[in-house]
């Protein structure tokens, strides 16, 4: 039998994060090439073997786009974003069998096996953590305060993106 792990922190404003994440209407939505871009880039830029854009729903996180990764989803009891939205700037993991948060995690015991897992916070208009913008590593590593900035500003880029996709599902006339 798998070793239970410790419950995931429920952000504090979830009913209106989820409804602001609804709104977004970006859950299983087909692939979209510019943010496809900037996970190779997160994953080009930190050279790291895994980049993902991950959104929080209620009881998964699911990839909106993925670098180095097969799986379209995760349950969220499993997910290292759940932790991440929870806080607002970024989570970083330097070594997740170390952490007791995740030592016993299926994503660390087993594949993809991560070691290392860094994740800024995806902030909407609303002031809500919609998921994050996380680069994985199979090996313990560090993040330089450069390399931390790097990974705000490409959350920053996926943010703007997800916007101009909402703005353009908007009546221009009523805003709906």
């Amino acid at each position: 039998a798998m070793a239970p792990f410790p419950h995931y922190p429920i952000p504090a404003d979830e009913e209106q994060r989820l409804r602001d994440l609804r709104r977004h209407g970006l859950l299983d939505t087909p692939s979209d090439p510019h943010l496809d871009r900037i996970v190779q880039l997160a994953s080009a830029v930190l050279e790291m073997p895994i980049a993902l854009i991950s959104l929080v729903d209620q009881d998964r996180q699911w990839f909106l786009a993925r670098h180095g990764l097969d799986v379209p989803e995760t349950p969220r009891r499993m997910a290292f974003c759940a932790h991440a939205i929870t806080q607002p700037s970024i989570l970083v993991v330097p070594d997740a069998l170390e952490d007791e948060r995740f030592n016993t995690n299926p994503l660390v015991l087993d594949g993809p096996r991560i070691r290392f897992c860094a994740g800024a916070p995806l902030r909407s208009a609303e002031g809500h953590n919609l998921g994050t913008l996380c680069v994985i590593d199979h090996r313990p590593r560090c993040l330089a305060p450069r390399q931390c900035r790097l990974l705000e500003l490409m959350a920053e880029l996926v943010m703007r993106e997800l916007q101009v996709r909402r703005s353009s599902m908007l009546c221009p006339v009523t805003g709906l």
